[in-house]
């Protein structure tokens, strides 16, 4: 069970014409998330089209990111920081991730 990741994407949408002080928010966001034990990459992906969109993407240990105590706290930190700044509230959702070698058989 060890080796079971997980990759959260979370959708962030923010005010017309704050996008640059969102993205600002977010990046320092990363910075401390992906500083846990059991994180494995993190990005953010910035809409070319649509410039008010951005998606956080990690990936996690699957046990790691279950036992994370930091993760409401960051996420409070995000809101309290940002909450001007988002159209939107966030859209998070959680994904196991599969490769060739975890298929069933």
């Amino acid at each position: 069970m060890t080796n079971l990741k997980i990759r959260i994407l979370t959708r962030v949408m923010a005010r017309p014409e704050r996008e640059r002080e969102l993205k600002n928010v977010l990046i320092q966001f990363m910075e401390e998330r992906c500083q846990q034990v059991g994180c494995h990459s993190c990005e953010l992906l910035h809409q070319r089209v649509d410039a008010t969109q951005f998606i956080l993407v990690e990936e996690w240990d699957a046990e790691a990111r279950l036992r994370s105590e930091l993760d409401s706290q960051l996420f409070a930190k995000l809101g309290e920081a940002a909450a001007e700044l988002f159209i939107e509230p966030l859209q998070i959702h959680w994904y196991d991730v599969t490769t060739p070698q975890s298929r069933a058989e």
